[in-house]
Formats: structure tokens, sequence, C-alpha cells
């Protein structure tokens, strides 16, 4: 029973899970703080996306434009023949 104690103590000795050291720390806030960061940056993305439905897409909106404009792509696609 004692060589079973002692593997026991040699393996507690070598757990060092619960000890954190400084880079240990840093690495697991600098995480933290990265994904804070990514939410802040995503969610900011999504709202402001929402809000351009009242800003200009560059649609054509008057009607005649529209054709006039098809008009000018077919004659440019003819000059390239």
């Amino acid at each position: 029973m004692s060589a079973s104690a002692e593997s026991l103590a040699a393996a507690a000795s070598l757990d060092t899970v619960g000890d954190e050291d400084l880079f240990s720390l840093l690495i697991r806030y600098g995480l933290y703080v990265g994904a804070l960061f990514q939410f802040v940056c995503i969610s900011a993305a999504v709202l402001m996306a929402a809000d351009d439905g009242s800003m200009d897409t560059g649609e054509v909106t008057e009607p005649g434009t529209r054709t006039r404009l098809h008009k000018i792509r077919k004659l440019e696609k003819k000059k390239r023949r």
C-alpha cells in the first residue's frame, strides 16, 4: 500500500493544473478580451446593416432611366462585336 501511496503522491506533485502562472492568466484574459471585441464588432456590423435601408442604395428609381441604361448597354455590347 505504501508503493501506491507514493505513486499517488508523485502523480499529485506532477499535477500543475491548479497552478497558474502569469503567462497563462494573460492568455486566458486576452482570449476573453478578444472574444468581447469580436462580439462588439459583429454586433455593430449587424446593427449598422439594419440602418442601411434609409440610405440610397444606388438603384435606378425612374422607369425611363432603366430602359435608357439598357439601350446604352446593348449598344456597347454591339460595338464590342
